[in-house]
């Protein structure tokens, strides 16, 4: 729901995802500190980016677990 965009900008639970998020940015070397990393997850999940993504890496690991997201897209979105 989070990546989807269900969640809103302020929701604690999005914050958090940010937040793990910025550290694997961190961690991953596309941000030298916390906050440029907290900048762009936050950027990534608002565009749509972090949930296209998110598609991208199921359709390469397993395939079969796609059908699960697209029936909670259609529940939810």
């Amino acid at each position: 729901k989070i990546l989807y965009g269900y969640a809103k900008a302020g929701d604690p639970k999005r914050d958090l995802v940010a937040v793990n998020a910025a550290a694997g940015i961190i961690v991953g070397r596309r941000a030298d500190d916390f906050s440029y990393g907290l900048e762009l997850a936050q950027e990534s999940i608002e565009s749509g980016a972090a949930y296209k993504r998110l598609k991208e890496l199921i359709r390469f690991y397993d395939g079969s677990s796609l059908e699960r997201l697209e029936e909670l897209e259609a529940r939810y979105g």
